[in-house]
């Protein structure tokens, strides 16, 4: 990627302070470069008099300046965007802070209000996940921002003055027997004030450090196999369980936890009571996970205002458009085999029985399509390992971690035997139905490909006809010199034989 401009993203929250520099070509394409993160809890240097205290302003001014000097030594960043949120709002000298430290640095920082942090949160969700309609749920050091959304349009939108660090300075700090009953109790009944926040059985979505290390504790203890925590779920009932295993650890036990930091030790507990609380008045199934948040919602309000868009309009396909420049993906290549896998798929069709209806058998292959040959970019004569590990090991959004699974099974199909392979550190996340229906498409898949193996596309159409002697009989209609293509069909045909357990004749008819 040839970039163009970089836009640098200082987020100064009441936990953490971090600096994020994303990188952007002239088509809009962007990357993340650079991600730098200082815990400095600014909301424990707010004094009785609601001021952020001198060592707290030094604290500030010294994270800002080693930020600046990466900034500086960065070239071609053209959008310097910092933003303040719960600890400065709070803060009654904030503007006397902020004077301060342009005096020293030169920067502006932009104070954001809680709705407009909210708004932020819930921009990051509906532009990265397949999410349409759910809550939303920032749990910050010294605030918490929830909205409501449906059909990726907000609804309502609230920020409440707690967090994690101040929920732990006010129950936690004190060693009270009582404090998790309390603040379970406070968070009922300020949740309750919000209809919308109860009994909707919608996904709960959470942003942020500590909601991303429940997600990592989970993950570990379920040695998920799987890479990436963007739009990873939990049931609600491994949430509760998880959440009363935190309460029941002292804190010098959860500082050795798998996947906790051991700087959120102390205020996991009271994040993940907010959360928990929150899941269960909302009686939704399960709790999702937002690896994007404020800062990605800032980034998205510039870049789509630069785009002249209000959303970005379909987020997987956007994700694939990225993975096409990325790995050097031949459209072209790929559509031309999409249509012909669809005609192989629409005249077997008749054959399936499945529990997959036809609108999601469609997905399946027309996004396996769009990614099958992602692992020629590595090497062609292992392309099928590749594409494998590939899709099960980078972010793609806009899909569900089994999406992405199943795409990865189909994509990569080479025969059954390499697809167990593959799927066997996935088992019991994968049933035998969907295993059978990854083996079929991946067998069309292949079949198609092998349809346009020289990639000149001299097979023009396939007409497949199903009779009750002869089976399955592919015409393929063809100009000029079909040759590789009928070795390759006649030679792989047996996976669509072995699958669908019924013979496939193909015959090669000259346009």
């Amino acid at each position: 990627m040839e970039i163009a401009q970089k836009h640098a993203m200082i987020d100064i929250g009441s936990n953490s302070i971090r600096l994020v520099v994303i990188g952007i070509d002239k088509s809009y394409f962007c990357e993340e470069l650079l991600n730098f993160k200082v815990v400095a809890r600014l909301s424990n240097y707010i004094d009785e008099r609601q001021n952020l205290n001198d060592e707290g302003q030094i604290i500030l001014l010294q994270v800002l300046r080693r930020f600046l000097a990466i900034i500086r030594r960065e070239p071609k960043i053209t959008v310097v965007d910092a933003v303040a949120t719960a600890a400065m709002r709070k803060a009654a000298n904030r503007e006397d802070v902020f004077d301060y430290i342009f005096q020293h640095t030169g920067l502006k920082i932009r104070l954001l209000s809680g709705l407009q942090e909210a708004t932020y949160g819930f921009s990051a969700i509906v532009n990265s996940t397949e999410i349409e309609n759910g809550i939303s749920i920032d749990i910050g050091g010294g605030s918490t921002e929830v909205t409501l959304f449906h059909d990726r349009k907000l609804v309502h939108a609230h920020s409440f003055p707690f967090g994690a660090v101040t929920l732990y300075k006010n129950y936690f700090s004190s060693n009270d027997p009582q404090a998790i009953s309390r603040l379970e109790a406070y968070l009922r009944t300020v949740f309750s004030t919000f209809d919308w926040l109860v009994n909707q059985p919608l996904p709960v979505i959470g942003i942020g450090g500590t909601a991303r290390n429940l997600c990592k504790i989970d993950q570990a203890e379920q040695h998920y196999p799987m890479v990436g925590l963007h739009q990873y779920t939990m049931p609600r009932a491994r949430l509760n369980l998880l959440t009363h295993r935190l309460a029941a650890m002292s804190q010098s036990e959860r500082e050795v936890m798998d996947g906790l930091s051991k700087d959120r030790s102390d205020i996991i507990l009271p994040a993940a009571i907010v959360i928990n609380t929150l899941v269960k008045l909302n009686n939704g199934q399960k709790f999702m996970l937002s690896g994007q948040g404020l800062r990605e919602g800032v980034f998205y309000e510039w870049m789509l205002k630069e785009r002249g868009e209000k959303l970005i309009p379909h987020v997987l396909q956007e994700s694939i458009r990225h993975l096409r420049r990325n790995f050097n993906l031949d459209s072209t290549h790929t559509s031309y085999v999409k249509a012909l896998a669809f005609q192989i798929f629409d005249g077997i069709s008749p054959l399936i029985t499945d529990s997959y209806s036809e609108a999601e058998t469609a997905w399946l292959l027309s996004h396996s399509a769009d990614l099958a040959y992602i692992g020629e970019y590595v090497n062609n004569e292992s392309s099928s390992a590749h594409t494998f590990y590939l899709l099960t090991n980078i972010n793609i959004n806009g899909i569900s971690h089994h999406n992405r699974l199943a795409l990865a099974l189909i994509a990569s199909f080479k025969n059954k035997i390499k697809l167990l392979d593959f799927a066997a550190p996935f088992e019991l996340f994968l049933s035998k139905n969907e295993l059978k229906m990854y083996e079929l498409l991946g067998a069309v898949l292949r079949l198609a490909h092998d349809f346009d193996r020289t990639r000149q596309h001299v097979v023009s159409q396939l007409k497949v006809k199903i009779t009750k002697k002869k089976g399955i009989q592919i015409q393929a209609i063809y100009h000029d010199d079909a040759y590789f293509e009928e070795q390759a069909a006649q030679k792989h045909k047996k996976h669509l034989e072995r699958v669908l357990q019924a013979p496939v004749s193909i015959q090669f008819v000259e346009e």
